[in-house]
This record gives structure tokens, C-alpha cells and sequence, in this order.
């Protein structure tokens, strides 16, 4: 398993086999003043999926920390199974959107954070972005 794609989101959602994504794509967040809470951010991802990762258990971990680091405690885990359709041809992948909802984030400072997510306790994507304070 790869992820051909990675970003965060406003709101995200999964539906017959398609990412919907509201106001996505972005690398900074801008808040009124530090320490601040974030309503709600989306992890957008978009697994590609091969012949040697059908019908088996795929975990994917997201987990939120700053630019030190530092864990923030902001962390997600799942697991889900591809199967092969049988229109598919021998040898092809599969693309596979998945959508991970984190709400109440508290950034605790302005500066640099990142979404890291890991396959298999590897890391296969990371989301870098900013929170900067308007005052």
C-alpha cells in the first residue's frame, strides 16, 4: 500500500467509492490568538492498493505533532480490507479514498505542526502545515 494523495480539509467524506472534500488542500490555519482550540480538521487521504495488500487487515495510525516532535495527543488508528473485483484485471490496483475526522484540536502555540501517518509502524505520508496567530 501507497498514498498517492494527502491534505487536510474543512470537512471530508467517502461515498460509493469517492473522497468529497470541502475546502481542502491548505497549509495554514489562522486563529484569533495562542493557546487555541480548532474546531475540526480532515484528513484526506488516498490509499493505492495492490495485488499483495487484498483481503488482509490494512492499519493505517494518524497522529498530530508539533515542530518539535512532540506528540500532541491528537491521534487516530483504523483498520479496513480491499477486496478484488472481479472486473479487475490481474496485477492492477485499486485506489482507495479514507477520511480521518480529528475535532477539538488545541494548538498550544503558533508554528509548525504535522499529520504523520504510518502503515505497519512505517511512516508513508506527512501533512506539514502552520497555525499563526492574527494578533
Amino acid at each position: 500500500m501507497r498514498f498517492t494523495s494527502a491534505m487536510l480539509a474543512d470537512a471530508a467524506q467517502v461515498s460509493a467509492g469517492k473522497v468529497f472534500v470541502l475546502g481542502g488542500g491548505f497549509d495554514t490555519i489562522t486563529v484569533r490568538e495562542v493557546p487555541a482550540i480548532h474546531r475540526y480538521l480532515a484528513v484526506v487521504l488516498v490509499a493505492e492498493i495492490g495485488p499483495a495488500d487484498r483481503n488482509r487487515d490494512l492499519s493505517v495510525q494518524i497522529r498530530l505533532v508539533d515542530e518539535d516532535g512532540h506528540d500532541t495527543g491528537m491521534n487516530s488508528e483504523g483498520k479496513f480490507r480491499v477486496g478484488a473485483p472481479a472486473a479487475l484485471p490481474p496485477g492492477a490496483t485499486s485506489s482507495i479514498p479514507l477520511v480521518s475526522g480529528f475535532g477539538g484540536i488545541r494548538f498550544e502555540r503558533a508554528g509548525g505542526y504535522v499529520f504523520i501517518v504510518e502503515h505497519e509502524e512505517v511512516e508513508v505520508a506527512r501533512i506539514p502545515f502552520r497555525v499563526r496567530s492574527a494578533t
